[in-house]
């Protein structure tokens, strides 16, 4: 069974992997690990990774998908694995598709894991790890018997230094803008099972049995191998052209929508007449009367092109317009929804300062 586990940070992935794994007898994937583990085998390619990386830069979706290559084509994957943590964005996802596809090992099922983020904020914050056997606590909700110390072992507890507000409300935001969109793309797909992440442990984990149950890993698909590489290609495509659009002209200085570059590049065809029309009247106008008037009516009809030319433009410059005051309306929405995050996530952590004092 191949499987990818998405949610926002602290939905539980991490704690029903554990159970995925023993169920099917696969090995959970993180990239992380595999980038940290390529480095320090100094691998060819942790070797680039290494170098980008010391670069203050972000390593490129082309050597991740190579180390998950390497990686889903070892043997103790070939019953499946579980990707936790990747893909994190549209792109990434096509281009996984894509890869997977062609290696005939195509993901199976996606599981969304749905949590309340003042619940997620109250489980990161409160989060505790016994640094001896990996037992979680909470501090809120489950905390140990004795202040710092594993119930079961007896080890010191470990609370990471990244489980604290300004940090996960960060995580939490760049997961609904980047993240959560790929529900969608794995909907269409019919992939996607979204999972009640509250609750306790084990009814989390009866919810995924229920998900899973009756279901078998597919063999690629031939015809889903060449729409992902389609879709892959004509995002390249667009990406690529882009900067042209954008240098045409100071008028599409930032074209937001595939309509409105298209009015753009006609309003820019319309003037390119018009200018070469003027440009070819004095030249008319040197010509013998006797020719002028021979072909009066053929001036005629240029003049009445120019008209139409110049209403073309008008009606452009005014549809130019009205799709501007409608991308202001758009941001003018979405400032007002991030207010409203913004608000809500002040909500979450007040309440949390109150029941920590």
């Amino acid at each position: 069974m191949r499987i990818i586990l998405v949610g926002p940070p602290g939905s539980g992935k991490g704690t029903q992997a554990k159970y995925l794994i023993e169920k099917y007898n696969i090995p959970q994937i993180s990239t992380g690990d595999l980038l940290r583990a390529a480095v320090a085998a100094q691998t060819p390619l942790g070797r680039q990774a290494k170098a980008i990386m010391d670069a203050g830069q972000l390593v490129p979706n082309d050597l991740v998908m190579g180390m998950i290559r390497e990686r889903v084509t070892r043997p103790d994957a070939d019953n499946g694995f579980i990707l936790d943590g990747f893909p994190r964005n549209i792109i990434q996802a096509e281009e996984l598709d894509t890869l997977l596809n062609r290696l005939g090992r195509p993901i199976d099922v996606v599981l969304q894991f749905e949590v309340d983020f003042d619940l997620l904020m109250q489980r990161m914050v409160g989060r505790q790890t016994c640094v001896s056997c990996g037992e979680l606590f909470n501090s809120f909700t489950n905390p140990p018997m004795i202040d710092g110390r594993c119930d079961l072992c007896g080890g010191p507890l470990h609370h990471r230094s990244d489980d604290n507000e300004e940090t996960i409300d960060r995580r939490l935001r760049v997961y609904l803008t980047q993240t959560q969109p790929l529900s969608e793309l794995y909907k269409k797909q019919n992939k996607l099972h979204v999972i009640d992440a509250h609750g306790e442990i084990e009814d989390i984990t009866k919810r995924i049995k229920s998900a899973l149950r009756g279901m078998r890993s597919k063999k690629a698909n031939l015809k889903s191998i060449s729409i992902a590489q389609a879709v892959h290609e004509e995002r390249k495509k667009k990406n690529s052209k882009q900067p042209e659009i954008i240098r045409t002209t100071a008028e599409e200085e930032k074209p937001k929508h595939s309509s409105h570059k298209k009015r753009v590049l006609a309003k820019i065809a319309v003037q390119k007449k018009i200018e070469k029309i003027k440009a070819a009247e004095p030249k008319k106008a040197a010509v013998k009367k006797t020719k002028i008037a021979a072909k009066k009516p053929s001036g005629d009809t240029d003049t009445q092109q120019l008209k139409a030319l110049e209403a073309e433009l008008k009606a452009a410059k005014a549809e130019l317009k009205k799709t501007t005051q409608k991308e202001k309306e758009l941001i003018k929405k979405e400032k007002a929804k991030e207010a409203l995050r913004n608000k809500k996530m002040k909500e979450i952590t007040a309440k949390i300062k109150k029941k920590k004092k």
